[in-house]
């Protein structure tokens, strides 16, 4: 497997871990039907995959049409975000989130577990032409969506939430910032 692919895989499972987070908090919190749990597993690989989609295109269109993006930019870029999923996992404090989970719920905890995709899509789809764009951008939002899937399903086993989503975040921002320092001395 080449060294691109597996940053994409990587990166994906570490936004994915944010996600599965968030699900578990929903999970324990909110009595959710199979409806609803499908619902928000296709709201989180969709906006995974859009936001990591228009990040790859937008920061493609800026390569080609304005200046390079460097290494060091898209290292940088990767880094930043790495922080950020740490600082999300420092400042959780909820256990459960109890909520009613309407239409514009979903779609709102789907972009906001989502939006740091687009930083992603930016910093390491840039390069790729449209066809391999669209293709890795699939894939972090596949693996979001399996993911939470999987975090629906587990979090009746679990009993300390706040410690697994905390944790989740540690481990998604820790491999975003060993991404990060890879691609900026690369």
């Amino acid at each position: 497997m080449e060294g691109s692919q597996i940053n994409i895989l990587l990166v994906a499972l570490a936004l994915a871990l944010d996600a599965a987070g968030v699900t578990m908090a929903i999970g324990c919190g909110t009595k959710t039907n199979a409806a609803e749990k499908l619902k928000v597993v296709f709201s989180f690989g969709f906006f995974q995959f859009f936001f990591a989609l228009m990040g790859g295109l937008s920061g493609n269109y800026i390569d080609r049409n304005f200046f390079t993006i460097s290494n060091y930019f898209s290292g940088a870029v990767i880094f930043l975000l790495g922080i950020f999923l740490i600082r999300e996992g420092y400042k959780n404090g909820e256990e459960c989130i109890y909520r009613r989970l309407s239409f514009w719920t979903v779609v709102v905890l789907g972009v906001s577990v989502s939006i740091d995709a687009l930083g992603a899509g930016f910093s390491l789809l840039f390069d790729f032409d449209y066809a391999l764009i669209f293709q890795d951008s699939l894939v972090i939002g596949l693996i979001a969506s399996i993911i939470t899937a999987a975090a629906f399903r587990i979090v009746v086993y679990i009993k300390h939430i706040a410690l697994v989503e905390k944790y989740a975040d540690y481990v998604g921002g820790f491999i975003l910032l060993l991404i990060g320092i890879n691609t900026f001395f690369a």
